[in-house]
């Protein structure tokens, strides 16, 4: 991985302690928002303003004053960018998509048009829930996976930023065993396609679109987190909440386990294949 590569050239800084500030501060905000503030007007702006951007200027200043890297260390690249949005957005659709379809067809859910739907809202929740997924993937697979991955190799990165990321989202409301079963696997599966497209913009496209199409769309809680409005309305007709995913949103079912345990396997078994190829390139 470029990024990778580029740190390891320059030498690696110790980042631990600014990333622990980070997630202290994003775990205490968020039990603020959730249990404090969660009442008072313009609730959806100021967690998304507190919970990210601010914590990604945090970090933009030490990479740039502390660091002194650019871009390119977060695993952005000047290469193939609308391939990787394509390809992000193309995974987002399937997958959510894929799922609702299979909810409704088994009777579990039920979708009808939102009433009363005030578009100014739906653009605005649009934008905040793009920025809030984009930036958690940066934060963590672009920063915190990356310099891991330079300190102490590739698998040991991936298992211990999906482990902080665990950590990052046991602060969110309603955090079942299965929820952080698929936490941990969806990390491991973004870390995944991250290593074999070598672009972050895969997976902030993904992940951005996958909170935005199961939330500000199909109305769908994101990771325990109420949308305060959507297109459309989802209610639960069967008691299976173990299929639909609960009060924690589509990512916290089954389904989604399944899902995302296919996709990590056809992932790994590609990196693997990509592996081979560049050895027989090479010989």
């Amino acid at each position: 991985m470029k990024s990778v590569d580029l740190l390891k050239n320059k030498g690696v800084m110790n980042f631990t302690p600014i990333f622990l500030l980070i997630i202290a501060y994003s775990f205490l905000q968020g039990i603020l928002f959730e249990y404090v503030f969660k009442n008072i007007v313009g609730y959806n702006i100021l967690s998304v303003l507190c919970s990210y951007i601010f914590p990604a200027v945090i970090l933009l200043f030490s990479v740039k004053y502390f660091e002194k890297t650019t871009f390119d260390y977060f695993g952005f690249s000047k290469e193939n960018n609308l391939v990787a949005i394509k390809s992000g957005l193309g995974l987002a659709i399937f997958s959510v998509v894929g799922i609702v379809v299979i909810l409704l067809v088994s009777n579990n859910i039920s979708l009808t048009l939102s009433k009363g739907l005030k578009i100014g809202i739906i653009i605005i929740l649009i934008i905040l829930v793009l920025i809030q997924g984009f930036l958690e993937e940066v934060v963590f697979r672009g920063y915190l996976m990356t310099r891991l991955a330079a300190k102490k190799g590739k698998w040991i990165a991936i298992i211990l930023s999906a482990l902080f990321y665990i950590v990052f989202r046991m602060s969110n409301p309603t955090t079942s065993k299965l929820d952080l079963i698929n936490i941990f696997l969806i990390s491991i599966v973004m870390s995944l396609l991250y290593w074999y497209f070598d672009n972050i913009l895969v997976i902030a496209i993904f992940h951005a679109f996958w909170n935005c199409i199961s939330g500000v769309i199909f109305g769908f809680n994101i990771s325990g987190i109420r949308v305060s409005a959507s297109i459309f309305t989802v209610e639960a007709i069967s008691d299976k909440q173990i299929l639909i995913g609960g009060s924690y949103g589509v990512e916290g079912g089954i389904i989604a386990t399944v899902f995302f345990a296919i996709l990590g396997l056809l992932v790994y078994m590609g990196l693997y294949l990509k592996m081979f190829r560049r050895i027989a390139r090479n010989k």
